[in-house]
């Protein structure tokens, strides 16, 4: 089927205009967004084909919106073809599934901030402006302790949110600076090891309490191309449910806090402890709301160690000291520092 043909199992209005984009994540996530134009209406019809786009997981999203609606969030609604399913389909080649949703009444805070705000990238105080009002919706969620899905969002540990996954983010993470590690020279395996202890320490520590951590089911995603403003820059609520799931609260914060505060690079969260910054930033707006129990804070250290010294970047970072001796030495050093620092989360919770 072409695009055109597509959009016609969901509306029956003469399409005037439309614009594809392509947003995949490469081959094995494959996603088609097609911005449609109708006489009187704009609509947006999604085209899929990865491990977790199917009916299963768009019946979820669906609810997930309506959910946030409920809780008086702005949400575009999900769009069923006209026969009442979400439909499968072939396009260039490929089995997909194809939903449509709302033309979203706000728009993005990236597009927003681009248009009107470059100034300023709406960042009051090293954090954006509106991401306190997301992350205050994010603790009503979570309150509510939403428990109709099993299905994990994106965020998930100790289990699989893509089944062509071989293991959780956070581990293969850790398991791509160990490869990395693993070739350094002789001198500094006997620090390898120890790290690679310290972690699996940590990790086989936090999994005994994991399932026992309260959760709720979630966006999963809010960040600031998904995050929805009115035209003053206020928070009005979110779009893209494509990694939502059940969700296990105080992981999502740690996990999320430090990428989505402001627009800064990636490389801004290895300075002056912004990355631990963010995260108890991110704690104390979620106790106005959100009331953290003694088993999440017991957690709160086990997954900062999880997460933090071994996360995305350390394998990046080890790749990029090469032969050079002094920086691998002190990216060691940093990665021991925060396996074994103090850390007073409950201060924040």
């Amino acid at each position: 089927m072409n695009a055109k043909e597509i959009v016609t199992l969901f509306f029956r209005e003469p399409v005037n205009n439309m614009n594809i984009i392509n947003t995949s994540h490469g081959e094995e996530d494959f996603r088609i967004t097609l911005i449609v134009e109708f006489e009187k209406q704009k609509a947006v019809v999604k085209i899929s084909s990865n491990g977790f786009s199917d009916e299963k997981h768009l019946v979820l999203w669906e609810r997930i919106a309506r959910q946030y609606r409920d809780l008086g969030y702005y949400c575009p609604q999900f769009i069923r073809a006209l026969d009442g399913s979400y439909p499968k389909v072939q396009y260039e080649g490929r089995e997909c599934i194809a939903w449509a949703e709302e033309y979203s009444k706000y728009r993005s805070a990236r597009e927003l901030i681009k248009e009107k705000y470059a100034d300023t990238h709406l960042v009051k105080d090293g954090w954006y402006s509106f991401l306190e009002d997301a992350m205050i919706m994010d603790a009503k969620v979570a309150a509510c302790h939403f428990d109709y899905t099993d299905l994990p969002s994106a965020y998930c540990m100790f289990e699989l949110f893509d089944p062509n996954d071989e293991t959780d983010e956070t581990t293969e993470d850790a398991m791509k600076w160990l490869n990395v590690a693993q070739t350094l020279p002789n001198e500094f395996l006997e620090r390898v090891e120890r790290i690679w202890n310290r972690w699996t320490k940590a990790r086989k520590e936090l999994e005994e309490i994991y399932h026992q951590l309260p959760t709720s089911v979630f966006q999963a995603d809010i960040n600031d191309t998904n995050v929805l403003l009115d035209e003053s820059g206020n928070f009005k609520g979110v779009y893209d449910f494509n990694i939502g799931g059940k969700e296990v609260y105080i992981n999502y914060i740690i996990r999320q806090a430090p990428y989505v505060s402001t627009w800064d690079e990636y490389e801004e969260l290895e300075q002056e402890d912004v990355f631990l910054k963010r995260v108890l930033h991110a704690l104390s707006i979620a106790k106005k709301i959100y009331s953290f129990t003694d088993l999440e804070k017991k957690a709160a250290p086990l997954l900062y160690k999880c997460i933090r010294p071994l996360w995305w970047a350390a394998s990046e970072e080890l790749k990029e000291a090469g032969n050079d001796k002094d920086k691998i030495i002190r990216h060691l050093d940093k990665v021991e520092f925060e396996q074994t620092r103090e850390i007073d989360f409950s201060k924040y919770m």
